[in-house]
């Protein structure tokens, strides 16, 4: 729940920064910046959001009148959605779901692929995802001991396919940007891989100052949620990263 809580606080903070800069208004159009953890997204002018069990399309082209439109059936465990482009994945404890959205209001699904049970977070860019399988935790399967992230090629939407798999200490939440991969590890920190060649990865920077969850990147700038905050980094130049400032939460 706490977790749920931070990733929460942090989606405000960008939120209404990005509604300063833009100086909102109900024409404006983009994807929210949200975690890999997110059980909602806006993109565009739609809401969706995930349940346990379904998709819901909300319309806020009005922001003052945001209108529900519709529940789509999905699959169960469902965890995490993430949106690249037109389409929509939708992670759960069984595996990944991929939708069109090129028609915003109905999303149409495309195709599944399963994987053990676990919990897995997914991101992607235009040709690759990059999802962390974990046990233990909010899981189901909290016996799990998997530990890993796969690669999988999806530039074939309705047939996705696995490339690779890695396995590593812990992986959780994670973000892309250009050939970075940057991975939440819970206590033993985040990482940053390059991953121009998918079959070793290129490790090019650590970080175990403190726990972390998910991540999100926004112009350069490396937002974390960690255990009893939330932490923002520089990655401007990719082998010099900085930290910045720190949010105190509470426990």
């Amino acid at each position: 729940m706490k977790n749920r809580v931070l990733q929460f606080l942090l989606i405000l903070i960008i939120l209404m920064a990005s509604c300063h800069k833009e100086n909102f208004n109900s024409s404006h159009r983009g994807t929210g910046k949200s975690g890999s953890m997110a059980r909602f997204i806006i993109v565009g002018d739609q809401l969706y959001v995930i349940d346990n069990a379904s998709l819901k399309v909300f319309d806020i082209s009005s922001a003052n009148d945001p209108e529900y439109v519709k529940e789509i059936g999905v699959g169960t465990d469902i965890e995490t959605i993430f949106s690249h482009s037109n389409y929509l994945y939708i992670g759960s404890e069984m595996g990944i779901y991929i939708y069109d959205i090129s028609d915003p209001l109905s999303p149409q699904y495309l195709s599944k692929l399963l994987h053990i049970l676990s919990c897995d977070p997914v991101v992607t860019n235009d040709t690759l995802a990059f999802v962390t399988l974990f046990g233990g935790g909010d899981c189901r399967n909290n016996n799990s001991s998997i530990s890993q992230l796969d690669i999988i090629d999806i530039k074939n939407k309705e047939n996705p396919q696995l490339l690779i798999s890695h396995q590593l200490d812990s992986p959780l939440g994670l973000a892309l940007d250009e050939n970075y991969l940057f991975l939440c590890q819970g206590e033993y920190g985040f990482s940053v891989f390059d991953f121009s060649d998918i079959e070793t990865l290129n490790l090019i920077y650590k970080n175990e100052d403190h726990h972390c969850y998910d991540v999100i990147t926004n112009n350069k700038n490396l937002l974390i949620i960690g255990s009893d905050g939330l932490y923002q980094y520089d990655y401007q130049q990719i082998d010099s990263i900085y930290f910045i400032s720190k949010i105190n939460i509470e426990r």
